[in-house]
């Protein structure tokens, strides 16, 4: 692949902001790893949120205000990758007020917690991601394609009047190729509720000439005002798309005696929707997060913090969120100390080697706990050095399904299950 870069504003590397790895997908066979939000690869919590406080800061000269105080400096962290934990932690007390109505929609999975990281900014606000998990007590607001994604259909739960009051909508997402993920949901949102104006924020914007005139042109046939904002832009050219063949990789099996720590989630704040294997807590914003239930989570995550915090302070932890519950791990790492990093479980099926300079080293493959057998990928467990590995789980229903995934992660560290949505609050840990 060759890249060509034509908008740079903060000047980062793009070695900084992504490696490149090759997919297990017919539909699209690379992609570009980041570097930031702690999914395929384990990151530092300030480079993830920080990267938000940067998009969220792009979004407000975009509407005419003064740029976050702090943007220059985290910008100039994000390209040295030096995580700065003072300053991240300072900047997230910045709060803006929008001119106008606004929602935020981050995309599932990958950009979960990227979307919350932006919103977390703003006063008198609503936060909402898209989900593929299917509930079987609501009907979505709306659902819309990803037609490249491994797993295509993207779902929106929130309450009627969210979008019907919203006077701008703002799309998040990690990474832009061709822009009809952001095309197809803009238009699913139009046509539902109509007369809306878009901001789609993204750390990388890859559309050639030809993918930004069709998005243009998609948007004016609608009359729909939309404009794309990103923290590098360029394009690509791709000279082969030869596929690899990947050996059989067995899926996790074992087991161990683990509890749950429980997340002592305030009761209303557990969501009152639920899939056939999971139930989910109101503060990842599935279901649509108030800027003022957001203050509220500020509070609560300092709180489990230091009830799970372990001596000493520089302990090298590592925070495993599942899926599309990324920020809350994020958030929770950026609280226990200096050398903690958090990385998420994923759909997204990727080829590993140990050619150097790839980014994807090792491949762990499990299905996912509490659900209809979601095949799960962790990468690069193989070259951690932990002290304690936490597994965040937004619930726990079949505890036995967990057995296999924390007896592995047992091997290399002793492991801590905080479940946030657990209706038997259970108090010990695994110490193996």
């Amino acid at each position: 692949m060759t890249i060509k870069v034509t908008e740079n504003p903060y000047g980062i590397s793009p070695d900084s902001l992504f490696g490149m790895g090759m997919r297990i997908n017919k539909k699209r066979q690379f992609l570009f790893v980041s570097r930031l939000l702690g999914k395929h690869l384990a990151v530092d919590p300030a480079l993830s949120l920080g990267t938000g406080t940067v998009l969220a800061s792009m979004l407000l000269e975009s509407e005419g205000q003064e740029s976050h105080p702090e943007t220059n400096r985290i910008a100039a962290m994000i390209n040295r990758q030096q995580p700065d934990r003072a300053l991240v932690k300072k900047s997230l007390a910045y709060k803006a007020q929008l001119p106008t109505r606004t929602v935020f929609i981050g995309f599932a999975e990958t950009a979960t917690g990227l979307g919350h990281a932006v919103f977390q900014h703003f006063n008198e606000a609503v936060y909402l991601h898209t989900t593929r998990e299917e509930m079987v007590n609501a009907e979505p607001s709306f659902r819309f394609e990803e037609e490249h994604s491994h797993a295509t259909s993207h779902r929106v739960y929130a309450p009627e009047h969210v979008l019907q009051e919203a006077e701008t909508i703002v799309l998040i997402d990690d990474e832009i190729t061709s822009g009809r993920t952001a095309a197809n949901l803009i238009i699913s949102l139009n046509e539902a509720y109509p007369g809306k104006r878009y901001k789609v924020l993204s750390i990388l914007d890859w559309r050639s000439d030809e993918h930004r005139q069709e998005f243009t042109e998609a948007m004016a046939i609608r009359h729909v005002s939309a404009e794309v904002l990103s923290m590098l832009a360029g394009e690509f050219v791709l000279h082969s798309e030869d596929t690899a063949e990947e050996p059989a990789l067995d899926y996790l099996s074992g087991s161990g005696e683990f509890s749950a720590v429980t997340g002592e989630l305030p009761a209303e704040m557990h969501a009152p929707f639920k899939s056939a294997f999971a139930t989910y807590s109101l503060f990842t914003g599935r279901f649509g997060l108030t800027s003022k239930q957001h203050d509220r989570m500020d509070n609560w995550i300092r709180q489990l913090g230091d009830r799970i915090r372990m001596e000493p302070n520089d302990a090298n932890i590592l925070i495993i969120g599942i899926g599309e519950n990324i920020y809350i791990p994020q958030r929770l790492a950026l609280e226990l100390g200096s050398n903690t990093r958090v990385q998420t479980t994923t759909r997204s099926p990727i080829f590993p080697s140990d050619k150097i300079g790839y980014p994807i080293k090792s491949k762990t493959k499990f299905l996912l706990p509490d659900s209809s057998g979601t095949e799960q990928y962790l990468y690069n467990l193989n070259a951690i050095k932990a002290d304690r590995i936490i597994v965040v789980a937004e619930s726990v229903r079949e505890q036995e399904s967990w057995q296999p995934l924390l007896a592995h992660l047992g091997e290399l560290a002793p492991v801590t299950w905080l479940a946030l949505t657990s209706e038997e609050k259970q108090v010990n840990s695994n110490e193996t």
